[in-house]
C-alpha cells in the first residue's frame, strides 16, 4: 500500500520516527503501528508461527491474527501487542512476532508502572460504535451515571471507516459532536481500554493503555496499563461484528486483507493499493471498491459470488463503471519473490482468469463479537441469514445491542442502541422521557441478500494452504484429518488442529472452522456450532494484573521479632507460607552444605537455638473445649493432664492428614495448640467450620495467637544445662521436667514465659514462647549465657536435616492429598476408644492396606548422591515401561551420618525394609535401599533423656 498525498486523519505535520526490526522507519501522528508500517511500505511484517509463511497485516482492529510485536519501552518488553490497535509514539520500538514464536525475550528488569482503579456506575457500556454510542448519549441525557469502554484509541467503531451520515450529519463529525456531549455531561469514557474479563453479570474488568501509547519522555507519572474493575447496576454489551474472511487457496499472502481494513485504512490513514480487488459476499464490501475508486485507485473488478447484486451499493458500483465477475470467485493467489500478493485467480462461469492486483480486500459477511457474553455462558443460536452465531437470551443485568445483537446497518445499530439503554435504565429505575433521549437517525440503504460462504475448494485439491486460522497456521488439511480421526465435536476439533487457541482466540477463525466441519461432517451448522471463549479476551500482561503490588509488595510477607537480630548475625533469608525465615548462618567463605554440616554437628554435639515463632498458636477455652479437641484430634487429646503436651494429628473427613502439632494443656478448659507453619490459618478456618456449622451449640472460643508469642527452641545435649542459665528458678532436670511436660516461670528476666519440652530435632529441647516483642530478649540471653556450651544459632535448612535424620514428617511434604496416618507411620496415636472427624474412613479396610503409598527412609548407595524431593522411584532404571513404586518427599546431607539420606513415599512401603530402588536422575538412576524413616537414634533416648 501507499500513502496518499492527501487525507485521512494523521496529522502530517508531525511526523514519527520509529524502528521496526532494527529498520528505522517514518509514520505520522495519528497512526497505528501497522498502518505506519504499511506507509513505509513494509507489507511483510514477518513469518507464520509453524510454518514460516510471509504473512502481513489483515485487519484494521480486534481481528488481526498474524500482527503482533514485542515492544521496548524503558529497558522493559511487553510482547504480543497487537499492532493494529497500537498507536504510533515517537521513538517506538518494535520486532515481529516471528523472533517471539522463536523464543526470543528480552530479560532484565521492568520498570514500567502499573495501576488499579475501581469504579461503580449505574450503566457500563462496552463498545463506542454507532449502538454503544446511541446507548451512551441516552443514558447520559437521563442522568444516568455512564462508564463508556472502547477498544480503539478513538470513539466510533464501524462510523469512522463508512460514508453514513447520523442525523443529518457526517458521521465522522456526529461521533465528534457525540464524544464532545459524553464528556461535558460527566460520562468516562475510556479508550484503548479492552473489556478483557466479565466478572459476572454486573461486573467488568477492563485493561486500559495508558502511557503505553505514548513517548516515554511524553507519558510523565502516567502507569504504562491500568486495570479497571467496575461495578454497574446494567451493562450493555455493544461490541460490534467482526468481519469474516474467506477461505481459499494462498488466503495468507501479504496483501490480502478484510474489506473493512482496507476502507479504515484508506479513511483513517490516507493508505491505498495501486491495484485492489475485491471479493465480497455481501453488499457491504462493495463500499471498499468504491472507495477506493473514488480515491483514484485502480479497481480491476469486484468477485461476487451472488448470480445478482440488487442493493444500492452494487447499483453504485455498476454506475462508476466497476467491472463485476457476478457467479464468482477467488479460487486461488500468486505471490512475486517476497511472498508478497501480485494477482488472483478468479474462477466464473465462463473460467478462470488471472486478475493482477497488490491488494485482495475480502469480505465472509459479519457475526456479532460475543466473546464476553460467551463467558458468562450466554446462550447463542444459528442465524442462517448471516451465517453466525447471535445472541438467544441476554443474561440478568445485561443487554446486548447494534451489531453485537445482529442489527448490521448503522439505522438499526443505532436504534438497538438506544433501546437496550432505555429498558437498562427501566430496570435500574431511571426513567427516560422519550421527547428529552431522542434516538439517532440514519438512512436506511437497502441492500441484497447476503451468499453465506466459509471456503472455495481448491482447484487441485490441495487444502493445506488453505488457511482458517491465520494465527496458528490451522489449514482445511487440517480440519480434514481431525474428522477423518473420527473428531467431530467442534470443542475436540479445536484442540486437535489449534484453531481458535492463539491468543486472539480465532476471533476471524472460529466461525469458519465450525461451518467447514459442519460440511466435512455432513450436518448443518447449527448443529456443529462454534467454539467457547475464554477470560480474557485480550492478552494482559501479569504486570497489570498486580498493579503497584510488586517486588516486596507483591503477596504479605511477615517476619518475626527477631528478623533483625537473625540478619545481624547475617542470615541468609527464605520464604516459608508468607514468612521471611533465616534459612542459615554462614561464615565467611562457607557454602551451603558447609554451614549446615557445622550447625547440624553443633545441636547434636552441644546447643543450638532456632527462631520457631511462624508456627501456627491457637488458643481454645472454653468449657467444651476438651470435648470439641477431642473430636478433631486422632489421639485421646481429652486425656492430657494440666502442664502436660500431647503430638496430636488432625484429618480430613477423608481420613486424609490435614496437619500435625502439639496439643498443650494450660488449665482445665484452656489449651494451647500448635499447628505447622503452612496450615495456621487452615487449622484455625477448620476448628471455627466446623463449630460455626456441625457444633454451634458448644461453648468453645477459638483464637488465632501465631504473632502474640515469639519461641525459640533450644536444642542440643547441653539445652538442659543452657535453660538451667535462663531459668534459674525453674527445676529442669528430667524427673522434673520431663519430656512433653510444660512450664511457665521466668526466662533470662521475662516473667511468664511458657517453657515446653517438645522436639523436632530429635534431641533434648525446650521451646520457649514469650510475648512477641520480647523474643529478642530470649535470643541475646542464650547467645550471651550459652557461648562458653557453645550455642550456635541455625536455621531452616538445619532443621530440615535434623527432622529427617529423625524421621519427622511435614504435612504437605512427606504425605500426599490421600495420605493416612497409619500411611505416614503415626497409626500409633490413633486413639481406638473415641470417634473423631475421620475416623470412619480410617476405619474402611481400604485406607489400610498394605499396598497403599507410605512413608520410608531412603538411603543412597554412594554417600555423595544427593536424593532430589520429587524424584520417583522405580525397580530399574532401564526397563519399559517404568513402573513407579513412589518418590522422594525429602533428602538432605546428614553431617551425623556422612551421607545422603531422606523420606520417600514407597507403595506398601513398611514391608519393603532393605529392598533396592533406583531415583531416577535425569537419564540416569541412583540406587538407594529402603529403610526405616528413623535414619538416627531410633528408641529416642537422646530426646527423651
Amino acid at each position: 500500500m501507499r500513502r496518499l498525498p492527501a487525507g485521512g486523519d494523521i496529522d502530517r505535520s508531525r511526523p514519527l520516527r520509529f524502528r521496526y526490526d532494527g529498520r528505522a522507519l517514518t509514520g505520522f501522528t495519528g497512526d497505528t503501528l501497522a498502518s505506519a508500517l504499511l506507509g513505509a511500505g513494509v507489507d511483510v511484517i514477518g513469518t507464520s508461527v509453524s510454518l514460516g509463511r510471509p504473512r502481513g497485516i489483515i485487519s484494521a482492529g480486534l481481528e488481526e491474527s498474524s500482527g503482533f510485536a514485542q515492544v521496548a519501552r524503558a529497558g522493559a518488553t511487553e510482547p504480543l501487542v497487537r499492532m493494529s490497535t497500537l498507536p504510533l509514539y515517537a521513538g517506538l520500538e518494535a520486532e515481529g512476532g516471528s523472533r517471539i514464536v522463536k523464543g526470543y525475550l528480552r530479560d532484565g528488569p521492568d520498570d514500567g508502572r502499573f495501576d488499579k482503579r475501581f469504579a461503580h456506575c449505574d450503566l457500563l457500556v462496552v463498545g463506542a460504535g454507532p449502538a454503544g454510542l446511541a446507548a451512551a448519549l441516552l443514558a447520559s441525557r437521563a442522568g444516568a451515571r455512564v462508564m463508556l469502554v472502547e477498544a480503539d484509541v478513538v470513539a466510533g467503531g464501524a462510523l469512522l471507516r463508512d460514508a453514513d451520515t447520523v442525523d443529518g450529519q457526517p458521521a465522522a463529525a456526529w461521533v465528534s459532536n457525540a464524544s464532545a456531549t459524553l464528556h461535558n455531561s460527566g460520562t468516562l469514557v475510556l479508550t484503548s481500554a479492552t473489556a478483557a474479563v466479565a466478572l459476572d453479570q454486573n461486573g467488568m474488568i477492563v485493561a486500559q493503555r495508558i502511557g503505553a501509547n505514548r513517548a516515554v519522555s511524553e507519558a510523565g507519572g502516567l502507569p504504562e496499563q491500568r486495570l479497571w474493575h467496575v461495578r454497574a447496576r446494567a451493562i450493555i454489551l455493544a461490541t460490534g461484528a467482526l468481519e469474516r474472511p474467506i477461505v481459499f487457496q494462498d488466503n495468507d499472502r501479504p496483501g490480502i486483507m478484510l474489506t473493512g481494513a482496507a476502507r479504515a485504512y484508506l479513511r483513517r490513514f490516507a493508505l491505498a493499493p495501486d491495484r485492489g480487488l475485491v471479493f465480497t459476499a455481501t453488499d457491504d464490501g462493495y463500499r471498499a471498491a468504491l472507495d477506493w475508486h473514488a480515491a483514484g485507485v485502480v479497481v480491476p473488478g469486484i468477485v461476487d459470488p451472488r448470480a445478482a447484486s440488487t442493493g444500492d451499493l452494487p447499483a453504485r458500483a455498476r454506475a462508476a463503471g466497476l467491472r463485476l465477475f457476478a457467479e464468482s470467485v477467488v479460487e486461488g493467489t500468486s505471490a512475486d519473490g517476497s511472498g508478497r500478493l501480485c494477482a488472483a485467480r478468479v474462477r466464473g462461469p465462463r473460467g478462470v482468469v488471472e486478475v493482477e492486483c497488490d491488494v485482495l480486500a475480502v469480505s465472509g459477511g459479519f457475526e456479532p463479537t460475543l466473546g464476553l457474553h460467551q463467558q458468562l455462558r450466554g446462550a447463542t443460536r444459528y442465524d442462517a441469514r448471516l451465517g453466525a452465531a447471535v445472541p438467544a437470551t441476554p443474561l440478568p443485568g445485561q443487554w446486548i445491542a447494534g451489531a453485537a445483537n445482529g442489527c448490521m446497518t448503522t439505522r438499526d445499530a443505532l436504534a438497538d442502541g438506544a433501546r437496550a439503554a432505555r429498558e437498562a435504565l427501566r430496570s435500574c429505575g431511571i426513567d427516560v422521557p422519550g421527547t428529552a433521549c431522542p434516538t439517532p437517525e440514519s438512512p436506511a440503504l437497502l441492500e441484497g441478500a447476503h451468499e453465506v460462504i466459509w471456503r472455495v475448494v481448491a482447484p487441485d485439491g490441495d487444502e493445506s494452504r488453505s488457511f482458517v486460522d491465520l494465527h496458528r497456521d490451522t489449514t482445511v488439511s487440517g480440519l480434514v484429518r481431525a474428522v477423518g480421526a473420527g473428531i467431530d465435536h467442534i470443542e475436540h476439533v479445536k484442540r486437535y488442529t489449534l484453531v481458535g487457541t492463539g491468543v486472539e482466540q480465532g476471533r476471524s477463525a472460529k466461525t469458519n472452522a465450525g461451518a467447514i466441519t459442519a460440511s466435512l461432517t455432513g450436518r448443518p451448522v447449527a448443529d456443529v456450532g462454534t467454539s467457547g471463549s475464554r477470560p480474557p479476551t485480550e492478552p494482559l500482561t501479569f504486570r497489570i494484573l498486580s498493579g503497584r503490588a510488586q517486588g516486596p509488595m507483591y503477596e504479605p510477607v511477615r517476619t518475626t521479632a527477631l528478623h533483625e537480630s537473625h540478619a545481624a548475625l547475617g542470615a541468609i533469608f527464605e520464604p516459608a507460607a508468607q514468612w521471611m525465615r533465616a534459612s542459615r548462618y554462614p561464615r565467611a567463605g562457607e557454602t551451603l552444605r558447609e554451614t549446615v554440616h557445622r550447625e547440624s554437628l553443633a545441636v547434636r554435639g552441644a546447643v543450638g537455638i532456632v527462631d520457631v515463632s511462624t508456627l501456627g498458636k491457637i488458643d481454645v477455652r472454653g468449657p467444651d473445649a476438651t470435648w470439641f479437641l477431642d473430636r478433631l484430634y486422632a489421639n485421646d487429646v481429652g486425656r492430657v493432664a494440666v502442664g502436660k503436651a500431647r503430638y496430636s494429628a488432625l484429618c480430613h473427613l477423608d481420613g486424609s492428614l490435614l496437619d500435625d502439632g502439639v496439643v498443650i494443656r494450660i488449665a482445665e478448659q484452656r489449651y494451647f495448640v500448635t499447628t505447622s507453619t503452612g496450615h495456621a490459618a487452615t487449622v484455625v478456618e477448620w476448628m471455627e467450620e466446623w463449630l460455626q456449622t456441625e457444633w454451634p451449640e458448644r461453648r468453645v472460643w477459638v483464637t488465632p495467637v501465631t504473632e502474640r508469642f515469639s519461641t525459640i527452641a533450644i536444642a542440643g545435649p547441653k539445652a538442659r544445662a543452657l535453660v538451667a542459665r535462663l531459668a534459674p528458678a525453674m527445676e529442669v532436670g528430667n524427673a522434673e521436667f520431663p519430656f512433653l511436660a510444660v512450664r511457665h516461670g521466668t526466662v533470662a528476666g521475662v516473667e511468664g514465659a511458657q517453657v515446653a519440652r517438645v522436639s523436632f530435632s530429635g534431641e533434648l529441647a525446650y521451646e520457649v514462647s514469650v510475648p512477641w516483642a520480647l523474643g529478642p530478649i530470649i535470643w541475646r540471653a542464650a547467645l550471651t549465657q550459652g557461648e562458653d556450651l557453645g550455642v550456635t544459632p541455625y536455621g531452616l535448612d538445619t532443621l530440615q536435616a535434623l527432622r529427617i535424620e529423625k524421621g519427622y514428617i511435614i504435612v504437605g511434604q512427606d504425605t500426599e492429598a490421600l495420605s493416612t496416618p497409619y500411611d505416614a507411620g503415626l497409626g500409633w496415636m490413633i486413639s481406638a476408644k473415641k470417634d473423631f472427624v475421620g475416623r470412619r474412613t480410617l476405619d474402611r479396610r481400604a485406607s489400610q492396606r498394605d499396598g497403599r503409598q507410605q512413608l520410608v527412609g531412603i538411603a543412597a548407595a554412594d554417600r555423595e548422591t544427593c536424593l532430589v524431593e520429587g524424584c520417583a522411584l522405580v525397580r530399574a532404571p532401564g526397563e519399559s515401561p517404568q513402573s513407579i513404586e513412589g518418590h522422594i518427599t525429602s533428602g538432605c546431607w546428614s553431617a551425623t551420618l556422612g551421607r545422603h539420606v531422606g523420606l520417600a513415599l514407597v507403595a506398601g512401603g513398611r514391608r519393603r525394609h532393605g529392598e533396592t530402588l533406583y531415583a531416577t536422575l535425569g537419564d540416569s538412576g541412583a540406587q538407594v535401599t529402603v529403610v526405616d524413616p528413623v535414619h538416627y537414634d531410633a528408641v529416642g533416648a537422646r530426646r527423651d533423656g
